[in-house]
């Protein structure tokens, strides 16, 4: 389950070199070419969401509105990326988790911070310097009910340890959010191992994700920013699902 963690930090070396390479950031500017007009529709929407958003509560909390605006449209350009095969992923979700993880501190939201640092730790840093991400993406299925089982277990585990350590805070809303920590680490554990099913966590955690935020928001603390952006992060998974040029409705790879 974890071989890929190991195989980068035990090559470490060798796969830092994929990093600021020769033609590297022009390489990246054409990961953002060719996409579907859904995924193009899905950013500038989103933008013009983020963009109201700002104005609406620029004059109240400016540090936390702007965080709020460069990770929210990020992190829709990230998911959108991994949608379409893009290897942009790794650079705009490691900035858009540092800045939702400062805007999720500041609300006092915790799971959505350690949410963001999870992925950052474990999915945009190895993405970025993994270049078989980049290069030959190709999507499995999980093969056996012991997978499922493993995976499965996986989920469990964290939602305990995240639920326990989440209650010792002062988080009022502690079962959804210990709930969207455990779907968004499971489903970055299945991204990282290419797994077609990462599709179903994610999606069912943008539906809890979105519930979290409404509840944040009837409670007096909600931020549009976040709101929107899940709200897209929604749609998004809804053309992953549908699409045939998607990593979810692609060709299955077999393993050897």
């Amino acid at each position: 389950m974890f071989e890929r963690y190991q195989d980068v930090l035990t090559h470490l070396p060798e796969y830092s070199k994929n990093v600021f390479r020769k033609g590297y950031f022009k390489w990246l500017l054409n990961q953002c070419k060719g996409w579907g007009y859904f995924s193009y529709f899905l950013l500038a929407f989103n933008f013009v969401l983020q963009v109201i958003s700002l104005v609406d509560s620029f004059s109240q909390t400016p540090v936390q509105s702007l965080l709020a605006f460069v990770g929210g449209n990020l992190s829709v350009a990230c998911v959108i990326g991994i949608s379409n095969l893009s290897g942009i992923q790794g650079w705009c979700g490691a900035i858009s988790a540092i800045c939702i993880a400062a805007t999720g501190f500041m609300a006092k939201n915790y799971a959505t911070a350690w949410e963001q640092i999870g992925y950052l730790i474990f999915l945009d840093i190895f993405c970025i310097l993994d270049p078989k991400w980049n290069d030959d993406i190709q999507a499995e299925k999980l093969e056996s009910g012991l997978e499922w089982i493993k995976y499965g277990l996986f989920f469990v585990v964290a939602w305990l340890c995240t639920y326990t350590i989440f209650s010792f805070t002062n988080d009022p809303r502690v079962f959804l959010d210990s709930l969207n920590l455990a779907m968004a680490i499971t489903g970055a554990l299945l991204e990282l191992n290419r797994k077609r099913e990462q599709y179903y966590v994610f999606t069912l955690a943008s539906v809890f994700t979105i519930a979290l935020w409404v509840q944040t928001m009837l409670q007096g603390d909600g931020n549009f920013a976040l709101i929107f952006s899940y709200s897209v992060f929604f749609l998004n998974d809804m053309y992953a699902f549908f699409s045939k040029n998607s990593w979810f409705r692609g060709e299955v790879s077999k393993k050897a």
